[in-house]
């Protein structure tokens, strides 16, 4: 039963990918995983004969090889710098209970289910397997943070959710990574407490059950954890704000190594930091994975490259340091605090770039293979008219990049919590310069905005309209003019709007043509606060939309939902994990007996009670 229940899922993950070319095959045939080793991957069935090459070739038309392999442009890479570190497109081959590696000749024979993944060693295993299809290992779901699952969610969610967790170790901001049946997530500590009470824990739990299997208490830091961890085959890795990089062992929660990222800002000769964007003391960022090591920046301004043993040691590639010089008191440089968002890795013109933008207002553009600066632009600068942090520039903050490697999306906004001004700029990814609209006039959208959901004809995210005219239609139809989804085509146009939602801050999420969103406000504020909303990605029509409980009156949310194989996570400031799927749950004390109070006559008990009432008078009629 277990075997073909895996079948059946890969099928299931199969039929929402491009098939090869053998369109009839049987849902028994063989599969081949595509592990692109930065959290993008494909399945296909086949039942193609031949060499791997030959099944690979039936699979997509983008595949060459003239010694070397390519798939979509992506081949071998060597990233250099105190070591070299090279990944390359190895073979495995599944067992019935685990990935095995075959090595790399492409024109071996092809036999059973099989994987080709871009790895720099070969104990550095898919994450995907037949038993569970689906994964979603970092922020985004790769290091390319396009916002899109593999998979599906629910048609037709039922409540209670099928379960949750609360803890009581703190909110939940860090964003819900899945394989293999785990699911990671990190705590902040209680707001406002002392000793250990406010140290943070990182958790994994089963993420069909939410049973607790292992968790991790980390040192106290900034006193909040927002950053997301990330899988890399069997290694789990998170930055805590006290500075640690971890590597834990993702299915014990061994400790296998932990490097201290530094904080040294550029200073002033009074001792004060020099630069005039805000600062937070957060340690590392978010962290991705792609093409064998880990990246991410720093709170003092840096972006760190490290190789990834398969023991889970550490190991410093490079370290790219922005110019940053004090003169007279004056600060130059384009050196900044890197604060949450991870860094976004994309393929440009044959070259493996890293982009990051900074709370100085700058995005740098690296090529991942030396660490050097291919471009450095200041995106926003704000400190003449800053209503919200006054004297500050302002922060880039979610980057995003086409498909088609032609445009750069800069989210930019005045760098405060609650902000009140951004817009969301293009720019050409090669060079930083500003792109424009067909009509010659630049490509900026005003407006506050989601990390966009990326696909080839166009993004979708949530606006929020900002402004003097209180967000007025503008001329050119570009303008987003309510609080709402929109989907725009990559000229800035709007291809259609939503009905008008609350407040959203975390990105959504695309799977299977539906789009995923949770409320930032709470709970309490229910029809306008703690709803899990689905609508089509084709218009915007909302599919259904859902309270999830329990909640408090401060269960604010800040977390990407997650969305694995018909099941939805998500998380919020009350301490809580979520998973909502077509199965109902338990529910609380409170909701059985709302339940219980709202369905009326239509609910069992009640027929129970009258049948219970009906026998009672019966037996008072016969003995009295």
């Amino acid at each position: 039963m277990r075997a073909a229940a895996a079948v059946l899922a890969v099928f299931i993950v199969i039929l929402v990918t491009v098939p090869c070319s053998v369109s009839d095959a049987s849902p028994e045939g063989d599969a081949l995983l595509i592990d692109y080793g930065n959290g993008d991957f494909e399945w296909f069935r086949t039942d193609t004969a031949g060499s791997y090459l030959d099944v690979l070739m039936s699979c997509r038309d983008d595949v060459v090889y003239d010694g070397s392999l390519t798939i979509g442009g992506i081949g071998r890479i060597t990233i250099s710098g105190n070591l070299s570190v090279s990944a390359d497109w190895k073979i495995y081959s599944w067992n019935g209970s685990g990935w095995e590696y075959r090595g790399s000749d492409i024109n071996s024979r092809f036999e059973g289910t099989s994987a080709l993944g871009l790895f720099p060693d070969p104990a550095m295993l898919p994450s995907a397997t037949p038993d569970d299809p689906a994964v979603w290992t970092q922020s985004g779901g790769s290091s390319g943070s396009g916002n899109t699952s593999p998979s599906r969610g629910p048609s037709a969610p039922a409540l209670p959710v099928e379960w949750y967790n609360t803890y009581t170790t703190g909110y939940v901001d860090s964003g819900l990574v899945v394989s293999g049946g785990l699911l990671y997530h990190t705590t902040g500590g209680m707001y406002g407490a002392g000793g250990s009470d406010a140290d943070p824990w990182i958790y994994c739990v089963d993420r069909n059950t939410g049973e607790v299997l292992w968790k991790y208490k980390g040192e106290y830091g900034a006193g909040y954890e927002v950053t997301t961890p990330a899988i890399a085959g069997d290694h789990l890795i998170v930055n805590t704000t006290n500075g640690d990089l971890y590597v834990f062992d993702r299915f014990n929660g061994d400790v296998l190594d932990i490097s201290r990222i530094p904080f040294e800002p550029p200073t002033d000769p009074s001792g004060d930091i020099a630069w005039d964007g805000r600062v937070f003391v957060t340690g590392g960022t978010t962290p991705v994975y792609d093409s064998g090591c880990i990246f991410f920046g720093s709170a003092d301004g840096r972006v760190y490259c490290y190789a990834l043993s398969p023991a889970g040691k550490l190991t410093a590639v490079w370290c790219y340091d922005p110019p940053a010089t004090v003169s007279s008191g004056v600060y130059t440089g384009s050196k900044g605090c890197f604060y949450y968002h991870a860094p976004v890795i994309a393929d440009i013109g044959g070259t493996r770039m890293l982009f990051m933008g900074n709370y100085e207002g700058y995005i740098h553009a690296l090529d991942i293979t030396t660490g050097k600066a291919v471009w450095t632009k200041r995106a926003v600068d704000m400190r003449a008219d800053n209503r919200c942090v006054p004297g500050t520039p302002g922060s880039v903050g979610s980057l995003s990049v086409s498909p088609d490697g032609t445009v750069l999306l800069a989210s930019c906004t005045d760098g405060g919590l609650f902000t009140l001004s951004g817009y969301l700029s293009a720019m050409d990814p090669r060079t930083g310069d500003p792109l424009s609209f067909r009509d010659g006039a630049e490509w900026r959208l005003e407006g506050l905005f989601t990390s966009p959901v990326i696909t080839p004809d166009g993004f979708f995210t949530y606006a929020t309209p900002v402004g003097s005219d209180g967000g007025a239609p503008s001329a050119d139809g570009r303008r987003p003019t309510s609080s709402a989804v929109y989907k725009f085509d990559w000229d800035g146009a709007v291809v259609w709007t939503s009905a008008e939602y609350q407040l959203i801050k975390a990105p959504m999420t695309l799977a299977d043509g539906v789009l995923y969103m949770m409320d930032y406000s709470a709970g309490k504020f229910w029809p306008t606060g703690g709803g899990l909303t689905a609508i089509s990605a084709d218009d915007g029509s909302e599919l259904w939309r859902v309270l999830l409980s329990p909640y408090t009156a401060d269960s604010y949310s800040m977390v990407q939902p997650t969305v694995i194989d018909g099941k939805v996570y998500a998380a919020n400031d009350f301490g809580a994990v979520y998973c909502l799927s077509a199965t109902a749950g338990a529910g609380t004390e409170e909701e059985k007996l709302q339940a219980l109070q709202t369905r009326g006559f239509n609910h069992w008990s009640w027929a129970a009670m009258a049948v219970a009432a009906l026998l009672s008078l019966l037996f008072l009629a016969r003995f009295y």
